[in-house]
Parts: structure tokens; C-alpha cells; sequence
């Protein structure tokens, strides 16, 4: 089994690396003053102890950036205190808020930022925005698998574009890639050439 890592970004925001086996995407964890946040809660069996090594006594809020298992996996039994997702995770989890628009959330030196996000990956994506220079998307701007062939919908992809474009931070963070972080630049740019060789008709292009 793969070795959980805790990564720091800065005083405020720390993460776990993802691992293979088992198959566990990265998760985020935000120092709040009234909250532990997290951005995902992973599926590795080790992630709940780390978390609890990092809570303080304060509640335990949670992001889902969406519903497949090494996202959500840990959630049951964690004692969360609130959950944020989108409709088709909260079908998976029966608990939490549906984030439909964006939310604004100031906690201590955390300003969050949690907005629904078109995505060809998977409905209902959910990304975070933290203090105007971290942006988390999960595996939002990943394509689907259908067939065996790596597919994305081009007027989804059109409205993602969109919706990053206005998005204020500089530093673009993609689960399971390394490095974490991307800048905006390169991710808005990757995007439009998908888009463009989408419109027509050619093959999926990785970055």
C-alpha cells in the first residue's frame, strides 16, 4: 500500500499527496479559524488519521469536488460536520449542501470560494477557490472515458472555459498530477486547443 504525504503550501494550506494503491486523489486541507477544511477526503485508509492529527478541536468541513470513490471514498464515518457538493454527489452521500451557486466563505485568514463547474469528467463538478490565488478542480477539466477513448463535450467544455476565465486565481491545481500545481496560463491555454481540435472533429490532446 502506498505512503500517505503531507505536502505544505503554505501557513494555511496543507495537502495529502494521492497514491495508487488504492487509488486516492489528492486532498486539500485549509486552516480556518472555526473549521478544518477539506477539498476531498480521498479513499486511502490512512487519510482520516492525518486529518484528525490536523482538526484541533474545530469542526470538520468538507468539499466534494465530485462522486467517484478515491474522491469521496473516506466521507462515511469521518463525523464531518457539513459537506459541500454538487447534486450528483449528494445523491451518493445523502448528507450536505447542493452547491448550486458560488459560495463565499470567510473563515480566519481563509477566504473560500465554492462554485458549481461545467466538466466532461463527471456531472455536478465542484471546484474551491482560496484566497484569490489557489483554485482546486479535482479532476474537473479531465475528459470522459467512453469506449475506451479519452472524449470531451464541446459545449461543456465551452462553459468551463468560460467559468475559469473569470476566476481571479494565478495557480491551477489538478488532482493525481505532478506537480500539483499549474499556472492559470498554461491550463486556459490547454483548454482552448481542446476546444478548438474538439469543434473539429479531432483527437484529445493530454498536457
Amino acid at each position: 500500500m502506498d505512503e500517505c504525504n503531507i505536502i505544505r503550501l503554505n501557513n494555511l494550506i496543507s495537502y495529502i499527496s494521492p497514491t495508487e494503491n488504492p487509488l486516492s486523489a489528492n486532498v486539500v486541507m485549509i486552516q480556518g479559524r472555526e473549521a478544518l477544511w477539506l477539498y476531498d477526503v480521498g479513499n486511502h485508509p490512512d487519510i482520516p488519521q492525518v486529518i484528525e492529527q490536523f482538526r484541533d478541536g474545530r469542526n470538520v468541513n468538507v468539499i466534494l469536488s465530485h462522486f467517484h470513490e478515491d474522491h469521496i471514498g473516506n466521507l462515511p464515518g469521518m463525523g464531518v460536520d457539513e459537506v459541500y457538493q454538487g447534486k450528483y454527489t449528494h445523491r451518493h452521500t445523502g448528507m450536505g449542501t447542493v452547491v448550486e451557486d458560488d459560495i463565499y466563505i470567510q473563515d480566519g485568514e481563509a477566504r473560500l470560494h465554492i462554485f458549481p463547474l461545467p466538466s466532461s469528467h463527471a456531472k455536478g463538478c465542484v471546484a474551491l477557490e482560496v484566497n484569490d490565488e489557489w483554485c482546486f478542480l479535482g479532476d474537473a477539466l479531465y475528459s470522459m472515458q467512453k469506449c475506451g477513448h479519452n472524449l470531451y463535450n464541446a459545449g461543456i467544455l465551452k462553459d468551463e472555459i468560460n467559468v475559469l476565465q473569470n476566476i481571479k486565481a494565478e495557480k491551477f491545481m489538478l488532482s493525481h498530477r505532478t506537480p500539483f500545481e499549474k499556472p492559470k496560463g498554461i491550463i486556459m491555454r490547454w483548454l482552448g486547443e481542446i476546444y478548438d481540435r474538439r469543434v473539429k472533429g479531432e483527437v484529445y490532446i493530454e498536457i
